[in-house]
């Protein structure tokens, strides 16, 4: 893939994550699934938090890509990448019925 395509494709993402999150998403799949988050505990359902987390994270670290200092990306906000990982968020339960 030719470079200046991938910055392209990559100032795309970090438009589209500086908009507001979508709430309405999340609280559409808590309705439509409600009977699986019914029995959740409020301490439980990480739905909303857990994926505002992971968006908020993908834009920070978008941003040091975007602006040439990607060597300085904090471990801990790559290893949080890492941890939200799809291959991570497949080995979790309640999304594989969704």
């Amino acid at each position: 893939m030719d470079i200046k395509v991938f910055e392209r494709q990559l100032v795309l993402i970090n438009e589209k994550l500086l908009k507001p999150f979508p709430y309405r998403d999340t609280d559409k799949i808590q309705e439509d699934y409600g009977n699986i988050f019914a029995a959740l505990s409020d301490d439980d359902n990480w739905l909303t938090l857990d994926f505002n987390t992971y968006c908020m994270n993908i834009a920070g670290t978008l941003s040091y890509v975007l602006i040439g200092k990607s060597n300085e990306i904090p471990k801990d906000q790559i290893e949080m990448l890492r941890f939200y990982s799809l291959s991570s968020l497949n080995n979790i339960d309640f999304l594989k019925i969704i």
